[in-house]
C-alpha cells in the first residue's frame, strides 16, 4: 500500500537531498531521511485508509481494501498510526534540531489530506501538498536550515501530484456526487478538469526549471526537464481519452499509467543525479 505512493514524493525527497548536499549526503543523512520518508508515508497512507473507511466500503472501486473488507482491524491501523507517527518524530532527532521541531507540523499536513474532500474541490492540490513537504524536509536535514530553493519543488510535487489526481478522481465522479464528496471533476466536469490537469503538469515542468535556474544547474539538467515535458504530452494526447468517453462512471486508469507516472518521479531523480554528478556546471 506504501510503496506505490512512496515512489511519487521519495524521488523528489532524494532529488533535493543530492542538491543541498551537492551529491555527496553523508549515509547518516541518507538513512535516516528514508527512514523519516517511509514512516511518514506509513503514517498518512494508514490514516487515509482509515479515515476513508466508510467511504471506501460504499465505493465498489475500493470496498475490497483491507479495511472495508475485513482483512485489518481498525484498532490495528490506529497502532500502525502510533507507532509509524512517534517513529517519524523520534527519527528526525537524529537529523537536527530545525527537522524535530518542525516534524509536528509535517505530520498535521500529511493527516489533515484526508479530510479535505469532505469539504473542498481543492483537495488534489492538498494532496500534493501531503507529498511535497518532502522535499524541502529533506534539504532542511541536509542543512538545517528553511531556505527558498526547495519551495520550487514543494510548487513541482503540488502541481504533479494534483494533474494526476484530478485525472483519478474521474473514475469516482458519480459516486462522489452521490455521497457529496467534493473533487475538481465534481466542481467543473471532465472537459474543464482534462485542461486543469493539462495545466498543473505545465507548471510542474516550469517549476522544475525554476529550480534548476535557483540552484545553479547546467544545461544537462533542462534536457532532462524536456525529455519529462515529451512524457507528459503523450499521456495527455495518447493516454488520456476521457473527452470521447460518454460514460465515465466505466473509466478506469490502468496500471500502466499510474507506474508512468511513478517512473516520471525516478526519471527527475535520475536527471538531478546527472547533473549533479556530471555536470562541470554544478
Amino acid at each position: 500500500m506504501v510503496l506505490p505512493h512512496s515512489v511519487f514524493a521519495l524521488p523528489f525527497a532524494l532529488a533535493s537531498l543530492l542538491t543541498a548536499t551537492h551529491g555527496r549526503p553523508s549515509l547518516h543523512i541518507l538513512f535516516w531521511v528514508i527512514v523519516c520518508m517511509v514512516l511518514a508515508r506509513t503514517t498518512a497512507m494508514a490514516y487515509n485508509r482509515l479515515a476513508d473507511a466508510d467511504i471506501d466500503a460504499k465505493n465498489p472501486r475500493t470496498m475490497n481494501r483491507d479495511i472495508p473488507a475485513g482483512r485489518i482491524k481498525p484498532w490495528q491501523v490506529k497502532v500502525i498510526i502510533w507507532v509509524c507517527a512517534m517513529g517519524f518524530v523520534l527519527a528526525t532527532t537524529r537529523l537536527n534540531p530545525l527537522a524535530a521541531k518542525l516534524s509536528p507540523i509535517a505530520l498535521a499536513i500529511i493527516l489533515f489530506y484526508s479530510y479535505t474532500k469532505r469539504f473542498t474541490w481543492t483537495s488534489h492540490l492538498f494532496l500534493g501538498l501531503a507529498l511535497g513537504v518532502a522535499p524541502v524536509g529533506a534539504w532542511i536535514a541536509a542543512t538545517g536550515k528553511f531556505e527558498v530553493e526547495p519551495l520550487w519543488l514543494l510548487a513541482a510535487v503540488i502541481c504533479f501530484l494534483a494533474g494526476f489526481d484530478i485525472l483519478y478522481a474521474t473514475q469516482d465522479e458519480a459516486f462522489d456526487k452521490q455521497e457529496g464528496l467534493q473533487s475538481w471533476v465534481v466542481k467543473w466536469g471532465i472537459a474543464n478538469s482534462l485542461k486543469a490537469s493539462r495545466f498543473f503538469h505545465a507548471c510542474m515542468l516550469g517549476f522544475l526549471a525554476g529550480f534548476g535556474a535557483q540552484v545553479g544547474f547546467s544545461a544537462v539538467y533542462y534536457v532532462g526537464i524536456g525529455l519529462i515535458g515529451a512524457i507528459f504530452l503523450y499521456q495527455h494526447q495518447k493516454a488520456y481519452k476521457l473527452e470521447k468517453r460518454g460514460d465515465t462512471t466505466q473509466f478506469t486508469l490502468s496500471p500502466s499509467v499510474m507506474k508512468m507516472n511513478g517512473w516520471i518521479s525516478v526519471l527527475y531523480f535520475a536527471v538531478v543525479g546527472v547533473t549533479v554528478w556530471f555536470s562541470k556546471g554544478y
